[in-house]
């Protein structure tokens, strides 16, 4: 893709006000955006001294009245181009839903039967934890129909989906071949 994920994150959150980074990664957190997509603090940064180089973002400095000093960044009318180019790409790709557990669930034959069965209930624990938080999250946003509510729907209809094969993988794991 053109424009990377964390590209997008950076760009879109800007696209709606000004921020500086610590307020940016805030933004992002608060946002539930850590349940939608795995964006590093580090990733953040710089790509913020990236898309300034470009002229994607503008920064200015800022005196840190209760703080460091800080530098806040704006998005330009390129950066909003590049934005909806990135958006564009995502929603036309022919993307599987993929993960750092659907990697290790590919190579969950070469483990022995007691290792698999336990990384399986190990997966299972995980996606119960998500589920809960995206519950805790939901229960914070009540009545909101905002996109944020939408996408913890989809996040816990993946969630569920996910449970419910890892429960069919599981029963037909020793019968499976590489």
């Amino acid at each position: 893709m053109e424009v990377s994920k964390v590209e997008v994150v950076v760009l879109g959150l800007l696209a709606e006000e000004r921020l500086y980074g610590y307020e940016l990664l805030e933004r992002f957190r608060s946002r539930n955006l850590d349940l939608l997509i795995d964006v590093g603090r580090a990733s953040v940064y710089q790509a913020l001294r990236r898309l300034e180089q470009d002229g994607l973002v503008a920064g200015k400095a800022q005196d840190g009245r209760e703080g460091p000093d800080r530098r806040v960044f704006k998005i330009t009318r390129a950066g909003r181009d590049r934005l909806r180019r990135g958006v564009a790409e995502r929603l036309g790709a022919q993307a599987s839903f993929e993960g750092e557990s659907n990697l290790a669930l590919g190579f969950s034959a070469l483990l022995t039967a007691d290792e698999a069965k336990r990384g399986l209930a190990s997966r299972q624990d995980a996606l119960a934890a998500l589920r809960n938080r995206i519950a805790e999250e939901r229960a914070k946003l009540a009545d909101d129909r905002s996109v944020t509510s939408r996408m913890l729907d989809l996040q816990e209809a993946l969630a569920a989906a996910e449970s419910t094969w890892l429960s069919s993988f599981r029963k037909d794991l020793g019968r499976l071949r590489r």
